[in-house]
């Protein structure tokens, strides 16, 4: 049995199908470098409308604040979507036939950005899931939080060592339409101690209206997971100028969106019978991916943040301080 989720393409005779969404998503975590690099493919639209779009975005955050990498937005046509797999031209995530392994490639020397590299989970447990009204719509989200990353990675010319990289991979699915008054936060930390963290939680565009959050943290091969009322997750945000912006079309028509209010220090809480933690996590550098719908005017703004963070939690009366690093995902 395979960990990983499978792809959910609408049928012909869904009346929904015009908001159709499927994404695939692949974090690599490099706290010898202190970065974080993000891969994604994914669907907007159904795949018999000329309009949808297949997108695939390839980025790493830097030391000095920059981001490598660039974005490839392309039609169905003119790429190949199989039920666990996304290939475009020059960026691609895909599971193999054995289903044990998730494969993404990424060929964009002009951007700085190579990659051919393997996650294999690293948890016996299934992948942990949900789904929640989004919008007109709904969003579905399985995540597999921890996984051990091998291959190759070349950013800006640097072959990148992968000894201490750990990925987390996560696939999101559902009905909405970019543009709608829907948003959310999600964030994912890598520690040492082998600890890991996420947290997601749908919103409004002002982020004034949140959904209940989710939150597990994950230790070894133990999983502690929290009950909504048990969480809160509180930032200070503050105009905050992305240091890159993809794609440059869309983000030249998009000139008020370049400095928008972005959370700065983020702090995490979470108590449970088993487990208590505080995670303090300071943004250091943003990247903005602008999306607009193919099926009807509206447009999405999702801001990466890259930065470090800290952790203190007592884990099974077992007192634990540690620190790494991680990313929020911020979307307008």
């Amino acid at each position: 049995m395979t960990a990983f989720d499978t792809l959910r393409p609408p049928v012909l005779s869904d009346p929904t199908a015009a908001a159709y969404k499927d994404w695939l998503h692949l974090n690599v975590f490099l706290p010898d470098h202190g970065r974080v690099v993000l891969i994604n493919t994914s669907l907007h639209g159904p795949p018999w409308d000329n309009r949808a779009r297949a997108v695939g975005v390839a980025l790493a955050s830097a030391r000095d604040g920059d981001w490598t990498g660039g974005i490839e937005i392309a039609s169905f046509a003119n790429s190949k979507v199989d039920t666990q797999a996304i290939f475009l031209s020059t960026i691609s995530l895909s599971v193999a036939r054995d289903g044990k392994t998730l494969h993404a490639k990424v060929s964009r020397p002009d951007d700085g950005f190579e990659a051919d590299l393997v996650a294999r989970p690293v948890l016996s447990t299934a992948s942990l899931d949900l789904t929640a009204q989004f919008g007109s719509g709904w969003i579905g989200w399985s995540a597999i939080p921890v996984l051990s990353v091998s291959g190759t990675l070349k950013l800006d010319g640097e072959e990148i060592s992968l000894k201490s990289a750990r990925g987390y991979h996560d696939h999101n699915w559902g009905r909405w339409f970019w543009g709608e008054d829907v948003a959310w936060e999600w964030g994912a930390w890598v520690l040492d101690q082998d600890i890991t963290v996420v947290a997601a939680r749908g919103t409004d565009k002002t982020h004034f209206t949140r959904q209940p959050p989710h939150v597990f943290l994950v230790q070894g091969s133990r999983v502690y997971s929290f009950l909504s009322d048990q969480i809160s997750l509180t930032y200070d945000a503050a105009p905050t100028r992305a240091a890159r912006r993809i794609p440059g079309a869309l983000a030249a028509i998009h000139p008020d969106r370049r400095a928008p209010d972005l959370p700065r220090n983020i702090i995490l809480r979470a108590s449970s019978q088993h487990a208590q933690f505080e995670l303090q996590f300071k943004a250091d550098t943003a990247a903005q991916l602008l999306l607009s719908d193919p099926m009807r005017p509206g447009s999405g703004f999702i801001n990466e943040l890259s930065g470090r963070c800290a952790l203190v939690a007592q884990l099974d009366h077992s007192m634990i301080k540690a620190e790494g690093t991680g990313v929020f995902e911020y979307v307008e």
